[in-house]
């Protein structure tokens, strides 16, 4: 990989994370970028930079994307703050399910219903975008259970305008977040049984068996 195409790369991928019409999936990273152009770039040398530090395509792609994901857009300038964004974005792909389970057990623990959790709700935000927003859960939660219940599509122009970046960040890591789904599935399951019933923060199974 040489700097041009680590640039290639990176207009592909910023293009991806930064508009909603373009999907780098769909269009294989196709750009319109010639190596003149590219040439006449200050910043260049950054670009040959990252291409000799990559042992791959494929992992400069995940660097790419991990800091997109993270909030960091501009890692190509900030050193150190984007290789940490790339290391925890390999530490929790290591440990997708244990992190898939703790950030449900909070959704659980919640004593909130479904409904609340994912959807909009009296002009109330989903709990989980609040919880996102606030750090308490991992965006790859988010996206693990938008795959399984694909509510971020409703969320558009209803009461979350102010997050419309976050939620484009969540919409556009689908094919960059992986996990496991044969292990993944028992732990969705449980949550959607766990959070079907509750009402006014009491849960109806509890309520009854205390009768």
């Amino acid at each position: 990989m040489d700097a041009y195409r680590a640039y290639r790369f990176y207009l592909a991928t910023k293009l991806h994370f930064t508009t909603d019409k373009y999907d780098v999936f769909e269009t294989k990273g196709a750009v319109t970028c010639s190596r003149d152009s590219f040439e006449k770039r200050n910043d260049r040398y950054m670009f040959s930079k990252l291409a000799q530090k990559f042992y791959s395509e494929s992992a400069y792609i995940q660097f790419l994307a991990s800091n997109f994901i993270y909030g960091n857009p501009n890692m190509i300038y900030s050193g150190s703050e984007a290789e940490e964004n790339y290391v925890e974005w390999q530490r929790r792909r290591q440990s997708a399910t244990k992190l898939f389970q703790d950030d449900c057990d909070k959704l659980i623990n919640s004593n909130k219903n479904i409904d609340e959790i994912i959807n909009c709700t009296l002009n109330q935000i989903p709990y989980i975008i609040s919880l996102y927003i606030g750090k308490k859960i991992n965006i790859e939660t988010v996206r693990i259970l938008d795959d399984h219940m694909g509510f971020a599509d409703k969320w558009d122009g209803m009461v979350l305008t102010m997050f419309a970046d976050q939620i484009r960040i969540i919409k556009k890591a689908k094919g960059f977040v992986k996990y496991d789904k044969k292990r993944i599935q028992p732990i969705i399951n449980i949550l959607l049984e766990s959070t079907w019933n509750y009402k006014d923060g009491q849960h109806v199974q509890e309520a009854i068996s205390s009768i």
